[in-house]
């Protein structure tokens, strides 16, 4: 029947448009919709009206902004933010980036990560940098109230600070310029962290493990979130794990947040960025 191939057609465009597995928070909002209607469609006839619990529409976005990646950009309030174009690469990070449907951080942070070939500059990725100036001040305290901004901006002092805290919710999203064999990212990774973690590290081995077979295609992002200790890997918009090791965190981030930063222009606008919220 006519409308049975209609069905099928538009089952088939929302297959290929939404991944199911990225549909939590906002499907349950659709199914609370639903249960609605079907309510009062009882009501009408008599029936003893179905029981249903309908989750509020900005956590039900906010679930859905981080299902999806941040690629709606949507923000902790359920309205729509920003998504920021990195101006070397073109690609787009979101203005905010939430975990877990619970706390959400600015886009702190911002730079390209350029590799060295053959003495031609190549744009890897582009990288954001997302840390709550909130609890930054809270961590460091009055220490900086009243310095040079442009001082305390390069302070490597503050970013230890930063990094050093699991309290301070970090989160850093990689956006490709370019396809890429995962297996060159988890090298250059592990490289940064085998110093401090040790070759026999069980938490090393987890984390490489995450990039076996993967390819990362131009405009797919890799996100690594460091909160209360635990380490959260996502490749676009799917979980790749968690591991919870204090260690591997400061470890990872000490390559964004350190002495010697693979993308040095992130970690210079962040500085700038949280310098002004603690020196006040």
């Amino acid at each position: 029947p006519l409308e049975s191939r209609h069905s099928a057609a538009r089952e088939s465009t929302a297959a290929v448009l939404v991944d199911s597995s990225a549909m939590s928070g906002f499907k349950e909002h659709l199914q609370g919709v639903r249960a609605d209607v079907a309510r009062r469609r009882n009501e009408r006839r008599g029936e003893p009206p179905l029981e249903f619990r309908l989750r509020p529409v900005p956590t039900a976005r906010r679930l859905w902004a981080n299902a999806m990646g941040g690629r709606l950009g949507i923000g902790s309030d359920g309205n729509r933010v920003a998504l920021v174009t990195e101006p070397k690469t073109g690609l787009k990070l979101p203005g905010e980036y939430c975990v877990n449907g619970g706390k959400c951080a600015p886009l702190t942070g911002m730079g390209v990560r350029i590799k060295r070939i053959a003495g031609i500059g190549v744009k890897v990725y582009a990288c954001g940098l997302y840390v709550d100036p909130a609890s930054v001040r809270a961590a460091v305290g009055d220490r900086y109230v009243g310095e040079s901004v442009k001082d305390v901006a390069k302070d490597q002092a503050l970013f230890d600070a930063v990094n050093g805290d699991p309290a301070v919710e970090k989160t850093v999203r990689l956006v490709f310029a370019r396809d890429i064999d995962s297996a060159k990212i988890r090298d250059a990774l592990s490289e940064r962290l085998r110093p401090a973690l040790g070759d026999d590290s069980p938490s090393l081995g987890r984390f490489e493990a995450y990039f076996d077979g993967v390819t990362f295609e131009k405009g797919q992002s890799l996100t690594f979130t460091a909160s209360g200790g635990k380490l959260i890997t996502s490749f676009g918009s799917k979980e790749a794990g968690q591991i919870a090791d204090g260690k591997l965190c400061t470890a990872l981030f000490d390559a964004y947040l350190g002495k010697s930063p693979v993308v040095p222009s992130a970690k210079e606008s962040l500085g700038e960025q949280l310098a002004g919220h603690v020196t006040g």
